[in-house]
């Protein structure tokens, strides 16, 4: 089998450096990680603000709103007072000394390795953790004649 090349390009949202092999790569611009789909959620919400703020999406609102009211006008969540209230003792939880650190204030540290760690003797891809070529593209492949 003749050796392929991969491509080596920067996530677009954490700047994360992926290595990518050519049957994962379909033009991808994000990691491995959640940042593909932390994107199309942030570009679901941009969308959905800009329909609400058109006339159609506005109507659509006020419909649906005037749906919903309608349907709460049935319900009844509140019940009446009791004809006669009871006494209730409510207790304080025990004070601690400040100078004490309480057990649940304690919130262990994460410690992050600032040491060197060597790249894999072999590249591997960030997507199906394949063994790649020495051949590294910085560009998309071209297709065509």
């Amino acid at each position: 089998m003749p050796e392929t090349s991969h491509r080596l390009y920067n996530c677009a949202r954490c700047a994360q450096q992926v290595r990518i092999c050519r049957p994962c790569d379909r033009g991808n611009l994000y990691c491995a990680g959640g940042c593909a789909r932390l994107r199309r959620r942030e570009s679901l919400r941009r969308a959905g603000r800009r329909y609400q703020l058109s006339f159609r999406g506005a109507c659509h609102h006020a419909a649906r709103q005037r749906a919903w009211r309608a349907r709460q006008a049935d319900k009844v969540t509140h019940h009446g007072s009791l004809a006669v209230a009871s006494a209730v003792t409510v207790s304080a939880p025990a004070i601690d000394s400040p100078g004490e650190p309480r057990h649940d204030d304690i919130v262990p540290v994460q410690t992050r390795s600032l040491a060197f760690e060597p790249s894999p003797a072999v590249p591997r891809c960030s997507f199906c953790r394949r063994a790649l070529s020495a051949f590294t593209r910085l560009g998309f492949l071209r297709g065509g004649p």
